[in-house]
């Protein structure tokens, strides 16, 4: 596939400048060189970690993907060597970016992939053996116990000081009744397994929507994977309606709000969402908006990237961090507008699918964005320091749009490993992208 990188790797330049009103000027620096991860390959950003770095007898990062044919795929990199392995989970599951798997390493070294439908199953499998995905058990179907659930997204997180408990976040919704066909109540569940995966409890609704349609919540996750996990959350898709932000936390069976006040224990559940302080508020200057990840700082204060839609050709990417007491919420820049094409009829479906924008964990006071550049999507680095936003470019003058930037997940190196899609992306069940990401 022709992603206009020569012998599939190109010298670019960093673009390094103090923004400032929107505007940077230009320093040329180093050459830094990228390659293919995969041909054929997209993902969604509700799903995650979708790309970890493991070191054991090997150095590699793992990361998952979704083919234009609905494969459900794997793969790692060696950084020392190079060499690729692919193996497909699923053959043709969906055309769906929605399905793509999310991994969770054991103690062992042995890895947890979990994939689900587009509102459908959930799917299960684990690898036989440490540090290869060559040969992988069984695939697995769950249900949790819930009845006539459709499932998409999925989370996982490891709480060492709850002895390795595996923590498993999706959300679902009721099929259409036949006595009452506009009741759709959507729901985050979360279940937990004691056995690495073996068993899992039936599924606990956390958050609804009440019944509502329109108030789908939509959930990013992270954890300090000791006793905290941190759940930054919408109460609706911004295509339906004016969808506000919010944040809180759970520890030890009590959910709490960003300052540290309860919302509510596991009896208490499932919470509304208007129980939880908003991040971003809606309804005060009613402007659409939609979440993009959370991340944890030094003090382990929650970091956040979200985006806000004046318009749907004014994606306007926001940086928030708490500092203990209060969020500090900055607009970063304008993107560009949607990233989706038309479809036969003129009609555009998703015009909120921004290019991106995704925080470096290992360090928080940098984000890497994807933003329109003389009408095609580049990936930039940002990074703050001093309170003013150093900016890299990580592509210039492509040919084709690059999406849906990643950092990968648990890379200790004091750069960060980032991947991200380039190509056509048309629609969610239609693109002709290929995954990229830097060399060590």
């Amino acid at each position: 596939m022709n992603v206009h990188m020569k012998e599939q790797r190109i010298a670019i330049f960093f673009l390094l400048c103090a923004v400032t009103a929107g505007c940077a000027s230009l320093k040329r620096s180093p050459e830094t060189r990228f390659q293919i991860a995969a041909e054929d390959a997209a993902w969604c950003w509700f799903a995650d970690p979708r790309a970890v770095y493991y070191k054991g007898a090997h150095e590699k990062i793992y990361y998952s993907y979704i083919s234009s044919q609905g494969d459900v795929v794997i793969s790692s990199y060696d950084l020392t060597t190079r060499d690729r392995q692919t193996y497909v989970l699923h053959e043709k599951l969906q055309k769906d970016d929605h399905n793509v798997p999310s991994l969770l390493f054991l103690p062992s070294g042995k890895m947890l992939a979990f994939y689900t439908e587009h509102n459908g199953r959930f799917f299960l499998r684990k690898t036989k053996n440490a540090e290869d995905i060559s040969d992988w058990e069984e695939e697995r179907v769950l249900n949790f116990s819930l009845k006539n659930e459709l499932i998409t997204y999925s989370n996982p997180v490891m709480l060492a000081e709850e002895n390795n408990r595996i923590y498993l976040f999706f959300r679902s919704r009721n099929k259409r009744l036949p006595d009452n066909p506009e009741y759709i109540n959507w729901k985050q569940n979360y279940v937990y397994s004691d056995d690495f995966g073996e068993t899992w409890t039936e599924a606990k609704a956390y958050l609804t929507s009440g019944g509502n349609y329109d108030k789908i919540p939509y959930l990013k996750i992270v954890s300090d994977n000791r006793s905290k996990i941190h759940f930054l959350f919408t109460d609706g898709h911004p295509k339906l309606g004016f969808s506000s932000v919010y944040h809180m936390y759970y520890e030890n069976g009590v959910f709490y709000q960003t300052n540290g006040k309860v919302v509510g224990g596991l009896t208490d559940i499932p919470l509304r969402p208007e129980t939880v302080n908003k991040l971003n508020d809606a309804a005060e200057d009613s402007v659409r908006s939609w979440i993009w990840d959370i991340a944890l700082d030094e003090k382990g204060y929650p970091v956040v990237a979200y985006a806000k839609y004046p318009t749907v050709n004014n994606h306007i990417y926001h940086y928030a961090r708490w500092d203990g007491e209060k969020w500090t919420d900055r607009e970063l820049i304008h993107a560009g507008g949607y990233i989706t094409k038309p479809e036969k009829s003129g009609k555009v479906l998703e015009e909120h699918y921004s290019g991106g924008i995704m925080l470096d964990h290992h360090n928080p006071s940098n984000v890497v964005i994807s933003r329109r550049v003389n009408g095609v999507f580049e990936i930039e680095y940002w990074q703050l320091k001093g309170g003013k936003w150093n900016v890299k470019s990580l592509t210039r003058e492509s040919e084709f749009d690059n999406l849906r930037p990643y950092v990968v997940d648990r890379y200790p190196g004091k750069k960060p490993l980032v991947m991200w899609m380039n190509g056509v992306y048309e629609h969610y069940t239609r693109y002709k992208t290929s995954l990229l990401f830097h060399e060590k």
